[in-house]
């Protein structure tokens, strides 16, 4: 269902189909990990938020992990990307127009910060 996704070494990956001895020596982050260490949110969590992404809350953490990832291995996702990268993870509340309304926000707002050659 993909509510337990994590990022193991920079990717992300369902903790449910791996052995805890698989992960010795990888470098895991959960989503506790995903804002920064001074407690500021980051980029996709903040979109989530502001575009009411977040319903019951059971799939949130793993679709947040998901989409980051997705910021770093799809930079020019399309909106029809983004909603077939984060098809592995399943909304109960249906909420998937948000979240990818939110991923959508935080892709346009990066492409719009990199200079233009």
């Amino acid at each position: 269902c993909g509510a337990c996704t994590v990022h193991v070494n920079g990717r992300a990956v369902k903790s449910c189909s791996v052995l805890a001895v698989q992960m010795q020596g990888a470098d895991v982050t959960t989503i506790e990990g995903l804002a920064a260490t001074d407690g500021t949110l980051h980029p996709m969590q903040q979109a989530f938020s502001e575009q009411h992404a977040l319903q019951c809350g059971f799939c949130t953490s793993g679709m947040l992990l998901t989409a980051s990832s997705l910021l770093a291995e799809k930079p020019q996702a399309t909106r029809d990307e983004v909603r077939e990268y984060m098809s592995g993870n399943y909304c109960r509340c249906t909420g998937y127009q948000s979240i990818v309304d939110a991923v959508c926000e935080v892709l346009e707002a990066r492409r719009q910060s990199v200079p233009q050659e």
